[in-house]
């Protein structure tokens, strides 16, 4: 179940390893777990509801539940992970996340955010953290026919120890997310904004620009509705509109190239929209706003004599 369901706090942990992997190509699938995977070294390509993610080293992504994704490391770019997988469940296990949420308000307002897939920098120490715990897990693994490691003794204190480290991994990692979604944010809407301005002529399409600012669509489109108060599509309209009242008071081009060089594919519609924004028609708007060159020397030009008077005569 869902980390955000309140009802399912106590915690199992179901899976985990630290791997070098030299290629590796997982088929999409979905688990009931909740999982974070964490590059230590190299790069590798996480696929999430059909959109790509490239994680590179010391950065992380977390999962919730339920969530269809993918892993792909290309031949020839190997790379170093950590993965931890664990199920939020009614029955009582030594886990219980209620105990976390109560000390930390950090972890508290992670759980209350209910977004379902994460991805940051480790500005913290969340890879110590992973690492510290996984060791921790292996070391309590028992012998058996499909786990090919023996262990001698397990430590009195290890469940305890394995708690502790858990915790720590969780308020490691809302720290990292709630910290990097503030000031993350920030970059990569800037990063969008200027890939706006530098194609403003062209098809700018939203799945293109997320891509470029190494987010998701969704959460870039929630950035321009906090930050610029408009959707994506609004504010490339608006810039468009903009520049192009700006050539029109600037430049002698004809409306119909002003239109193409403002990134719209038909005069009517340019005509249309600029209408519904500025309240009157590019023609109206050039002729209301047209900085005129009206001077004039007459016929002919002036030049400076050697005793510092001037002199007109026709321009040759």
């Amino acid at each position: 179940m869902s980390i955000f369901d309140p009802t399912h706090h106590f915690i199992s942990i179901t899976a985990f390893y630290a791997l070098s992997l030299t290629e590796y190509d997982m088929h999409t699938h979905a688990h009931a777990s909740c999982e974070i995977m964490y590059v230590t070294k190299g790069n590798c390509h996480i696929y999430v509801n059909h959109e790509a993610h490239c994680l590179e080293e010391r950065q992380f992504i977390f999962l919730d539940a339920e969530v269809p994704h993918r892993l792909w490391i290309p031949k020839g770019s190997p790379c170093s992970l950590l993965n931890l997988e664990f199920r939020c469940q009614e029955e009582k296990t030594t886990l219980d996340l209620l105990e976390p949420r109560r000390e930390s308000a950090s972890f508290d307002r992670f759980c209350r955010s209910k977004k379902a897939i994460w991805i940051s920098n480790d500005t913290g120490n969340l890879g110590y953290s992973l690492k510290d715990l996984i060791s921790q897990l292996e070391q309590k693994i028992p012998y058996s026919k499909d786990v090919h490691m023996s262990r001698k003794f397990t430590a009195p204190d290890t469940d305890y120890l394995i708690r502790l480290l858990f915790f720590r991994t969780m308020l490691e990692l809302s720290q990292c997310l709630l910290e990097n979604n503030k000031a993350t944010g920030a970059v990569y809407l800037k990063k969008a904004l200027l890939y706006i301005s530098a194609h403003l002529t062209e098809d700018i399409r939203i799945p293109e620009l997320a891509a470029y600012a190494g987010i998701n669509k969704s959460y870039l489109q929630s950035l321009f509705s906090r930050h610029m108060h408009c959707t994506i599509t609004d504010y490339v309209n608006r810039k468009r509109l903009e520049q192009a009242a700006f050539l029109l008071t600037n430049s002698s081009l004809s409306v119909t190239d002003i239109a193409f060089h403002a990134g719209y594919n038909s005069r009517q519609h340019f005509g249309s929209t600029f209408e519904k924004y500025y309240g009157t028609s590019p023609r109206a708007y050039r002729q209301l706003h047209e900085k005129k060159i009206d001077t004039s020397t007459g016929h002919g030009q002036y030049t400076i004599r050697e005793d510092g008077t001037w002199d007109t005569e026709p321009l040759e």
